[in-house]
């Protein structure tokens, strides 16, 4: 660790031009482990780190940062994963420049850890290594029932099932993700990143049931009846309208 001084900020190289004219895949390229390694090991892992402390889902940033270096990925791969729902999708979409990253005690002079990109090459590289989030399988007799599938349902199924309770996601649209699948482009985050971590969720014991709108192919009643819980996730869809003439 420490090597800030003789190891630059590195960014995430972008893919060449002319080949991202040709399609819709993300734009960035995903850290090396050798280049995620170095960059972890710029960090001087503050007593008091404002990274974690800026975090939303307060993430464990500076001991995994410190695993990587390590060359750890097992142990890095489980602290990415414990507070974060889908760190793979945070690691793309997060605004890391205003958060984590923001707050870099390196911000001042020498440049703050690229955070979010090591954070993507963890949980790629992991799953590319046969890791897998733990989950316990079903273990409560208790149900609940999520309605909609986006970030909020998404998160709120992942901590359910962490605790072995049954969960039944319902979702109008014929794909689960809400605005992770429909409101951010591939070239920023490829669909399959957004269906493998569903698939997930389904392994790990989640019942989605997609085509369905509450309250029109199936009352809240029913739903009310058949579930011990319900948490209703379904998003701002309607579209707003500027109201400029012409």
């Amino acid at each position: 660790m420490l090597r800030f001084f003789d190891l630059e900020r590195i960014d995430a190289k972008k893919r060449d031009v002319v080949e991202r004219t040709k399609d819709f895949d993300e734009i960035y390229e995903v850290f090396k482990p050798v280049k995620s390694a170095e960059q972890s090991d710029r960090c001087i892992q503050c007593g008091d780190p404002f990274c974690l402390n800026k975090c939303p889902l307060h993430n464990y940033v500076p001991q995994w940062l410190k695993a990587v270096a390590e060359k750890d990925l097992e142990f890095a791969f489980k602290l990415s994963n414990e507070p974060s729902p889908f760190p793979e999708v945070m690691g793309r979409v997060c605004p890391h420049d205003r958060l984590c990253e923001g707050d870099c005690t390196l911000n001042d002079g020498h440049g703050a850890i690229t955070i979010g990109s090591i954070e993507t090459h963890i949980t790629e590289e992991g799953f590319k290594a046969g890791l897998t989030p733990h989950f316990p399988g079903i273990t409560s007799d208790k149900r609940v029932a999520v309605i909609g599938s986006g970030p909020a349902g998404l998160s709120v199924a992942t901590n359910l099932l962490r605790s072995g309770i049954a969960v039944t996601m319902y979702e109008m649209a014929d794909r689960a993700g809400g605005l992770l699948t429909y409101g951010i482009p591939n070239f920023k985050l490829d669909k399959k990143i957004v269906e493998r971590r569903v698939s997930l969720l389904e392994d790990a014991g989640m019942k989605l049931v997609l085509n369905c709108e509450v309250g029109k192919d199936l009352t809240f009643e029913e739903i009310a009846n058949e579930h011990d819980a319900m948490f209703i996730g379904v998003g701002a869809t309607k579209a707003k309208h500027a109201g400029l003439a012409g």
